[in-house]
């Protein structure tokens, strides 16, 4: 039963707790002295959360259900499977997957090598993140090796969740079980240890969601839940101690810091989904849920000059962070187009989960995008450059895992043809 990891149950849970956490939140903002003080930072208001936002995301939602329940109505007939010339070698793939995960991570660990030499080495590398994270981080970004570097580190959660779907299959050699279970250790580990300096929490989190996702949908059932309490525990860990590295000033203990900037983070997700809905705004025609085919096809800088003065007028309606994947439907696209926008998303998204069912390459894929979606209040993450990479990464991992299957077939049945059998003379 994959109920629970299908798109429209994850995005449904997403925006429902992100609503009942941003309600409790501003119930109890007189309490909540720092969640103030980060609204007033950012010119966060009260009053923008109203019926305008709510009737927006209901639609958005209602938007997305609408194309979920056409892709499955569009669903072919089945019909007679037919012998397929290739298969997919999982021994091949688990390899293939352990050796690109070893190219990120070195590509990864030059990055930072080269950063922490202009330094004075790792541990002093180490001292600056300490003493003063946004140093740290402006140092890293000066030291990327080439254009579209940081794409590497963050396909981390690609090869990691091929990791996870491969060992959820079962049918692995103990060698190759063994170089998956490296794979998500080590790369659990660097996601833990380098947002703390990059501030990319969320890649951990979507390793961990995409992991979990992808070995429900391999077993075509939700189990292991303790292996989600495992994973809160972890992002819950990475959360505290960045906040208590980025915030040395603000008085009292690390875990109610951390508690109330998560809170914080909530309610300013959820302003800037309902802010540019109180006001008449310029439309940005493809500017936010495009930005990931523009930076792929080079023509990015075109674009957002075009758009630039069209982007510079949202900053009246948007806190910290970016516009969350229904509201960024409506400003690049309008209240009709914006719903139209919503449900071919929906549409595409249960395409892509039923032939999920049936292949490990979009199993994989699927996982990547239900992530996305359990955070999709914070961001369009689903047409971002990041998992543009990841899915062709993925793609190419599987096409050179695959074998020919038809030798295979016609020894395991050795028919042998008439013409060779051999005969008998006549007595």
């Amino acid at each position: 039963m994959t109920t629970p990891v299908s798109p429209l149950f994850l995005l449904y849970m997403c925006w429902v707790l992100t609503g009942a956490v941003t309600a409790w939140t501003l119930v109890r903002l007189p309490d909540l002295f720092l969640v103030q003080l980060f609204m007033y930072r950012e010119g966060i208001t009260v009053d923008v959360f109203g019926a305008a936002g709510l009737i927006w995301a209901t639609i958005g939602l209602l938007s997305f259900t609408v194309g979920d329940l056409a892709a499955r109505m569009a669903r072919c007939k089945p019909t007679r499977q037919v012998h397929r010339p290739t298969r997919l070698d999982l021994e091949r793939a688990a390899r293939m997957t352990f050796f690109t995960n070893v190219v990120l991570l070195a590509v990864t660990g030059l990055w930072i090598m080269t950063a922490a030499s202009k330094v004075g080495g790792l541990s002093q590398l180490a001292t600056t993140a300490y003493a003063d994270s946004l140093s740290a981080r402006d140092l890293l970004l000066d030291s990327k090796l080439f254009t579209g570097m940081r794409l590497f580190y963050a396909a981390l959660p690609a090869t990691a969740c091929l990791a996870a779907g491969l060992l959820a299959t079962g049918k692995l050699r103990r060698r190759s079980r063994r170089l998956m279970r490296i794979t998500l250790v080590v790369n659990i580990a660097a996601l833990l240890i380098l947002p703390i300096v990059m501030s990319q929490r969320l890649l951990l989190l979507q390793l961990l969601l995409s992991a979990y996702i992808a070995a429900c949908v391999v077993r075509r059932r939700v189990f292991g839940l303790h292996w989600i309490a495992i994973g809160v525990a972890l992002f819950l860990s990475l959360w505290i101690a960045r906040e208590a590295i980025t915030n040395p000033v603000i008085e009292g203990s690390a875990l109610n810091i951390a508690a109330q900037k998560l809170a914080y983070y909530v309610v300013n997700d959820m302003f800037n989904a309902f802010a540019p809905l109180t006001q008449p705004i310029p439309h940005t025609y493809g500017g936010l849920t495009l930005e990931g085919v523009m930076f792929l096809t080079f023509s990015d800088d075109f674009f957002l000059t075009l758009l630039t003065p069209r982007l510079e007028a949202l900053d009246a309606v948007q806190g910290g962070g970016e516009f969350p994947f229904l509201t960024a439907a409506f400003i690049d696209y309008g209240p009709f187009g914006g719903a139209l926008f919503i449900g071919a998303i929906g549409f595409v998204m249960r395409r892509i989960f039923e032939r999920a069912r049936h292949s490990l390459g979009w199993t994989v894929v699927y996982a990547q995008i239900g992530a996305t979606l359990l955070f999709s209040n914070h961001s369009v993450y689903f047409t971002h450059q990041n998992f543009y990479f990841s899915a062709i990464l993925i793609g190419v991992v599987i096409a050179l895992s695959r074998t020919r299957a038809v030798q295979s077939h016609q020894i395991r049945h050795h028919v042998v043809p008439p013409a060779q059998r051999p005969t008998h003379a006549p007595a």
